[in-house]
């Protein structure tokens, strides 16, 4: 009887997570286990916007800015303490209205890098607009406008949103330009096979990818790179899908890669976290 009345409850629970997906309040909610991006989009609610380029999503990231580190920021911010050196150059993918060197550089000496951040069109405006008089902050909207030598790409939550997810690393080798020191954070890893799900970002909706763990770190040693640290991302909220537990996933994870011709490279201190750099 027990058995049978935890059943009816999680059965309760996931088809009103199901049911109310598509509603503002929700915002963060996942729904759906899909092949690709496009079936994703085609079952969203209807009449929902899709994707980041929109003008009042872009406003809405500005109002609700806030500069105060989390848990989330402390191992991107030892790495980038020991890892820029001078006048480097990062590129901050995804990096929204220039968020990340908003709140990193009160922490970081920042005066010589140059810091430029790609993200969609509508992002990219008002992230200009926000950092307007910050000469080394720059926005681009495609990998292709950048010309430059790039020494760190930083990907903080975003690389799960592109439908081709190696695409921005493999423009930038061919262009010769290859990302020394790479940092992927907030990122959805798991055991099982790559699926998309979709989620609920309040005034939009937008597909997101879930990797598998060994394939995704596997294909970027496979560019070049070695894994140097690895952690959990406790203060990401969960991608919890109605009736998938089994692709749920309630802890992100972040990475830290260097590209192998730096091997020997003694800039970059220790951490907990190096000495379980086989992400088991």
């Amino acid at each position: 009887m027990f058995g049978l009345a935890r059943y009816g409850l999680r059965l309760s629970r996931n088809t009103y997570r199901y049911l109310a997906f598509g509603r503002r309040e929700f915002r963060g909610a996942f729904r759906g286990v899909f092949d690709n991006f496009d079936q994703a989009e085609a079952a969203a609610p209807p009449g929902a916007k899709i994707g980041f380029n929109h003008k009042n999503l872009a406003q809405e990231y500005r109002r609700e800015l806030r500069l105060g580190l989390s848990s989330l920021d402390f191992p991107i911010l030892f790495y980038l303490h020991n890892v820029l050196k001078g006048r480097n150059t990062v590129l901050d993918f995804g990096g929204n209205i220039g968020v990340h060197f908003l709140r990193y550089r009160k922490y970081l000496n920042v005066s010589e890098v140059r810091w430029i951040v790609c993200d969609v069109p509508e992002i990219a405006k008002v992230g200009l607009e926000t950092c307007k008089g910050i000469s080394n902050v720059a926005f681009v909207s495609d990998v292709d406008e950048i010309e430059e030598p790039v020494d760190i790409l930083l990907a903080s939550g975003s690389i799960q949103y592109v439908a081709s997810s190696q695409l921005p690393l493999r423009k930038l080798i061919d262009k010769n330009i290859r990302p020394k020191n790479i940092f992927i954070d907030q990122l959805p890893l798991y055991d099982g096979q790559q699926f998309v799900t979709l989620q609920n970002g309040g005034l939009v909706c937008y597909p997101q990818y879930v990797f598998n763990q060994e394939e995704f770190i596997g294909s970027l040693g496979g560019l070049g790179y070695e894994l140097i640290d690895f952690w959990d991302d406790d203060n990401v909220n969960p991608c919890v899908i109605p009736f998938h537990p089994d692709k749920s996933i309630f802890v992100y994870k972040g990475l830290y890669l260097r590209h192998r011709e730096r091997r020997g490279d003694t800039n970059v201190l220790p951490s907990p976290g190096m000495y379980a750099v086989d992400a088991t």
